[in-house]
């Protein structure tokens, strides 16, 4: 539990260092045009990596669409998102689709 804690707290600190260390950085450095280009494909890169696996993996095996309730709950979750640009309203939308899908199927 102890080596867990400090983890944790390495982690954290390391988190809020990078994120501090950018913030009074990036306010400071002027970026060329190219590099904000580039900069600009990173997030949906990191998003379409963290969220590829969950959609699309169960316990390391692809799983098809017809038995993939989290996959299934997203689609229309993502048509919100994309339509109404609203956090609230899509993770509210999310959980909805998603408890529905899970008491349906």
């Amino acid at each position: 539990m102890a080596s867990e804690l400090w983890i944790i707290m390495i982690i954290g600190i390391g988190t809020y260092l990078f994120r501090a260390v950018s913030l009074l950085l990036g306010s400071r450095l002027q970026w060329s045009e190219r590099t904000k280009e580039w900069l600009s494909y990173v997030s949906p890169a990191v998003l379409g990596a963290l969220l590829g696996p969950l959609l699309l993996l169960q316990d390391d095996q692809l799983v098809s669409l017809t038995e993939n309730k989290v996959l299934l709950a997203s689609i229309p979750t993502i048509i919100v998102a994309w339509s109404t640009r609203r956090l609230l309203l899509t993770v509210t939308a999310g959980v909805i689709f998603y408890a529905a899908i899970y008491y349906l199927l």
